[in-house]
């Protein structure tokens, strides 16, 4: 198996876990996963793309702050590739940090990315904070 299977293969286990709503397992995973590219991917491909899978399971059992960190550095690349997971995981960590001015400027990111489609995976609460009318 090559570094790169070995990678996808610990990605795959947080989809999985994710998949099947145990965001803690999932987040572990990723970061296992993380960590595995850190040591033998760095800089490739595959370890942006685990970076963005790790920075959105990061926010999803409520690591805001180390959520965006992760995101951030997966952003570019994916930015390159028209993908807005980072910017997306992004915005919503900074509205649950109160701070819907830099969540505005990472949703507008994404919507440039993948237009209007990236609004249906904010929540009600979001769109409300975002757009209170």
């Amino acid at each position: 198996m090559t570094h790169a299977e070995k990678a996808l293969a610990l990605a795959n286990q947080g989809i999985a876990f994710d998949a099947a709503g145990d965001h803690k397992q999932a987040a572990q995973r990723w970061e296992i996963a993380s960590d595995y590219a850190n040591a033998h991917l760095s800089g490739e491909d595959i370890d942006y793309w685990i970076k963005s899978g790790f920075g959105a399971a990061l926010y999803e059992i409520g690591a805001y702050e180390r959520s965006i960190a992760v995101s951030l550095v997966a952003l570019d690349w994916c930015s390159r590739l028209n993908q807005p997971l980072p910017a997306l995981t992004i915005a919503r960590c900074h509205l649950k940090l109160g701070d819907p001015q830099a969540a505005e400027t990472y949703l507008a990111m994404a919507r440039a990315l993948a237009g209007d489609e990236v609004l249906t995976r904010l929540t009600p609460d979001e769109r409300l904070i975002l757009d209170p009318r």
